[in-house]
């Protein structure tokens, strides 16, 4: 297959052009995905480290060469246990296996060259049977791709974050959605070439794809809002654009400026609800009942603060559901008068399902796997919230998420973290 734009000098200029950031792994990535086959074909130039005997996973489905001279890529073990990596503890990585490679060579920077069939199937999700959704760690098929990190598609090494620059080879009539900003967007040679970039620390890299219908508009704020249809829909698409300045501009307003470029709606070919660095995945009949726009929406824009800017330190709990739950199901529910009944309604869920034998405490939540993990994680923690927020008062309680939010972005952030912040705004011993 031809791999027109894995050129020397691209690889060299993308090196130079792009900045680093400190503790992070910086990959340039083109990538060739053959939807009809399931295959994708990855040149990497990694760089950001200067440590020989550096060790990566990845999806044993590839097979990995060294591109770089003197430097050697060597297979270490093929079969340990994938788990999941990022905000969304939710999805079961059954059948992914790893394999773990050792760097060798005191480079500064090295390029592999990867390839593999990604067909995983698209089955009901154990966690979210509730709720009909499905889930898939990794797919590349004619009727779309979704790659994420729990797909182990790109090397991950151990205690760093990633940034990157990803270009993308599709059909002609495809378009890939990723974090961070778009700075190529055309058709060569038959074929349709996308270029995204993010120099933002990042805990995985997304690459979601489809015969896409894009409409996007440019907001106030700078930040442009964006939708990919698998349907041409104008009138669905202008109506989440106009919803994402409206929310937008009141969560710039309580936190701080909003940490990316863009915002996109990006509809699935099955029935999700992700929320991911500078979009949402949802499915296509999800994104058209109406009261989504008012409700999981802007769920899935806060959560750009909340678990995709400022990350979740889950070895002392989950505590960005619970609060996001809060920012966004709930406040938006008070706007509108209804406050007490959607907090005697999450009073009530949790009565029904939490008892003596299957209670915790939120230090040990780290996502749901069912109706009382549900109602702890996010029902408990969001009446946690409330507690707090009259305690020390509405103003103060938002200057202690702006000031947390500030503390701790493109960071691990913890409960702790939290509790810092609101002291410090307040006075209170908390």
């Amino acid at each position: 297959m031809k791999r027109i734009f894995l050129t020397a000098a691209l690889i060299i200029n993308a090196i130079l052009s792009d900045c680093q950031t400190a503790n992070t792994v910086h990959h340039v990535l083109n990538v060739d995905v053959n939807p009809e086959t399931a295959e994708m074909f990855v040149t990497d130039t990694i760089s950001g480290f200067a440590t020989d005997n550096l060790v990566f996973r990845l999806n044993k489905a590839f097979k990995v060469e060294s591109k770089s001279p003197g430097v050697s890529v060597k297979l270490v073990s093929d079969n340990s246990k994938a788990g999941d990596i990022g905000m969304d503890r939710e999805s079961e990585n059954e059948g992914v296996v790893l394999s773990k490679w050792k760097v060798s060579g005191n480079a500064n920077s090295v390029v592999i060259s990867y390839e593999g069939k990604l067909d995983a199937e698209i089955e009901q999700s154990k966690e979210n049977y509730q709720r009909g959704f499905s889930q898939s760690p990794g797919i590349i098929s004619d009727n779309g791709v979704y790659l994420a990190g729990s797909t182990w598609w790109v090397p991950v090494f151990e205690n760093s974050l990633m940034s990157f620059k990803l270009t993308t080879v599709l059909p002609a009539d495809w378009k890939n959605v990723s974090q961070g900003e778009r700075t190529l967007d055309r058709f060569f040679d038959g074929k349709h070439i996308d270029t995204w970039v993010c120099n933002s620390p990042q805990e995985e890299v997304f690459l979601i794809a489809a015969a896409f219908n894009e409409y996007s508009y440019d907001m106030n704020s700078g930040v442009k809002a964006m939708a990919f249809l698998r349907t041409p829909d104008e009138g669905l698409a202008n109506k989440y654009l106009e919803v994402t300045e409206q929310y937008m501009d009141m969560y710039q307003g309580m936190i701080g400026d909003y940490p990316y470029s863009k915002f996109a709606l990006v509809e699935n070919f099955w029935e999700t609800g992700y929320g991911m660095p500078s979009f949402t995945l949802l499915g296509e009949k999800i994104i058209r009942f109406p009261f989504i726009l008012h409700s999981s929406y802007p769920h899935e824009l806060l959560h750009n603060w909340w678990g995709n800017s400022v990350y979740v330190d889950f070895d002392s709990g989950n505590w960005c559901e619970g609060l996001t739950a809060f920012m966004a199901d709930h406040l938006i529910k008070e706007q509108r008068g209804a406050g007490e009944e959607y907090r005697r309604s999450t009073l009530q869920k949790f009565s029904n399902m939490v008892n003596t034998e299957n209670d915790f405490p939120l230090s040990k939540f780290l996502s749901r796997h069912d109706g009382a993990s549900e109602a702890i994680g996010y029902g408990k923690s969001l009446m946690m919230w409330q507690m707090l927020r009259r305690k020390i008062g509405d103003d103060k309680f938002v200057e202690g998420l702006a000031l947390f939010y500030k503390n701790n972005k493109f960071k691990s952030a913890s409960f702790d973290d939290i509790r810092i912040a609101m002291e410090e705004v307040s006075g209170v011993g908390l």
